[in-house]
């Protein structure tokens, strides 16, 4: 796989679809920011679960994202500032509240 490979994203977040392109060397993230597509972020490293969404479709690498537990990482939880797609990608953003409830949830009852 080489850095010059162009996926298409098509992400869902807050009852608007958006679509747009988005290099293997890129983050999901800066794509979305470069192609217009307003989506949630803070901290850009991996830590915080502000940029949590959920990928329904397609694969991300995503080595960097402390935040996110490997199960859930698993279950398609991904941090999009240190997402780079894998292949076309269909997600759902906006999901820091579910991915919070799905990693400490047990622990708030």
């Amino acid at each position: 796989m080489t850095d010059s490979q162009v996926f298409t994203v098509v992400c869902d977040i807050d009852g608007s679809s958006h679509t747009f392109q988005c290099g293997s060397g890129q983050t999901v993230l800066a794509a979305a920011e470069a192609a217009g597509v307003a989506l949630p972020s803070s901290c850009c490293s991996g830590v915080c679960t502000t940029c949590a969404a959920v990928v329904t479709e397609g694969t991300v690498h995503q080595p960097d994202a402390m935040g996110v537990k490997a199960e859930l990482q698993q279950q398609g939880y991904a941090l999009l500032c240190v997402s780079f797609p894998r292949s076309d990608l269909k997600l759902r953003a906006g999901q820091e509240d579910a991915l919070y409830e799905a990693q400490f949830g047990q622990y708030q009852k």
